[in-house]
């Protein structure tokens, strides 16, 4: 089996950067629709439930384009994501030169880390309270 060599690697780690710099423009955050009123006894074979506001939640996460887009929701937040993936390509990048490539290597390792740690904070911690807003694409992107 034929594993990726550098270049490719080195590739894939900077359009990833570039992906999470591009997905700060994308929405993140919306406000979340009303609850729907309960109407009662469901009859028989209903399909109205939790599962139905699930799919629906799910159709507009991927769906809707609008929303708070990454670089306003976060702040100063946003800026440390697109710090960490300049850190993780440069440290990509510096990987070709043989005589940097200790340095490099963790610098990559641990910017891409931390950007990974950093999205998955803020998709779980939403700006605000959590009842108020849902997420959108972008924070899935990222």
């Amino acid at each position: 089996m034929r594993t990726l060599g550098i270049r490719t690697n080195v590739l894939l780690a900077v359009a990833a950067a570039v992906g999470m710099v591009a997905a700060l423009g994308r929405p993140w955050y919306a406000p979340a629709p009303e609850p729907a009123a309960e109407q009662g006894e469901l009859a028989i074979g209903s399909l109205h439930g939790p599962a139905n506001g699930l799919t629906a939640g799910i159709e507009r996460w991927v769906s809707e384009t609008t929303g708070i887009t990454g670089w306003d929701a976060l702040g100063v937040w946003g800026t440390v994501f697109a710090a960490l993936a300049a850190v993780t390509a440069v440290g990509a990048l510096a990987c070709l030169v043989p005589a940097l490539q200790g340095v490099a290597r963790e610098a990559a390792r641990y910017g891409a880390l931390a950007c990974v740690a950093l999205a998955v904070w803020k998709v779980v911690d939403t700006p605000g309270p959590n009842a108020e807003l849902e997420l959108r694409f972008g924070a899935f992107l990222a």
